[in-house]
């Protein structure tokens, strides 16, 4: 069996979110009240941790089956764990980023001024259904509810298809996630991490560069 990925590489954001502590810790927080830049914080904290996780889902992913001395099951199991906790830091940072968009301030306009595709009904339903099958499988092994043959983890999957040219020999495509009959592709995953990278960026750019004294809201 031949392996192929497609598991998009996503920018590296990090020093450049490393931008919004330093301008809120020393400079300016977001706004006068505690409870909105506790909300601001959340979802940059959290769009941070995903893009490290899937980050080190993907190395873990790719060193499985890179590794051919052995069977590593260890880094795919880390891989596993790296991605489930991608999509539950995802499905939160999205829930604080729905929140912030409904404020009454100047941040919050700017945030509704651009569609956000992960931040929608249909993709925020995603996330939730996902992450809510990922804990529900937790539940069902500790109860010993589980059923024979049942998956009970987030799996690495995709596609396999006979090799066009080698006979009896397969190509299996790695382009997903998959728990029960829910499934996200990676460059789901990407695309939308990517987004939520994006205005992260726009709310650390939205606070001053120097100290100043704006009438917050």
């Amino acid at each position: 069996m031949y392996v192929e990925f497609e598991l998009p590489e996503i920018p590296e954001h990090f020093s450049s979110l490393a931008q919004y502590w330093l301008k809120a810790l020393f400079i300016q927080s977001p706004s006068d009240r505690y409870q909105i830049n506790a909300l601001i914080s959340t979802y940059v904290r959290l769009v941070e941790a995903a893009l490290i996780e899937y980050h080190l889902g993907a190395i873990k992913l790719r060193e499985f089956w890179s590794t051919h001395s052995s069977v590593n099951l260890g880094a795919m199991h880390r891989s596993m764990s790296h991605f489930e906790t991608c999509i539950s830091d995802m499905y939160r940072a999205t829930n604080c980023f729905r929140r912030l968009r409904r404020d009454k301030n100047h941040l919050s306009r700017m945030l509704c001024a651009e569609r956000a595709n992960f931040a929608t009904d249909s993709i925020a339903d995603r996330f939730r259904t996902i992450r809510h099958e990922i804990h529900h499988l937790e539940e069902l092994v500790m109860k010993e509810q589980i059923a024979d043959g049942q998956p009970f983890a987030l799996k690495p999957d995709g596609p396999e298809v006979p090799h066009p040219t080698k006979p009896n020999q397969t190509i299996k495509t790695i382009d997903r996630l998959v728990i029960g009959t829910r499934e996200v592709r990676f460059s789901e995953l990407a695309e939308w991490l990517t987004e939520m990278a994006n205005f992260a960026l726009k709310i650390t750019d939205f606070l001053p560069s120097s100290w100043s004294n704006p009438n917050k809201e």
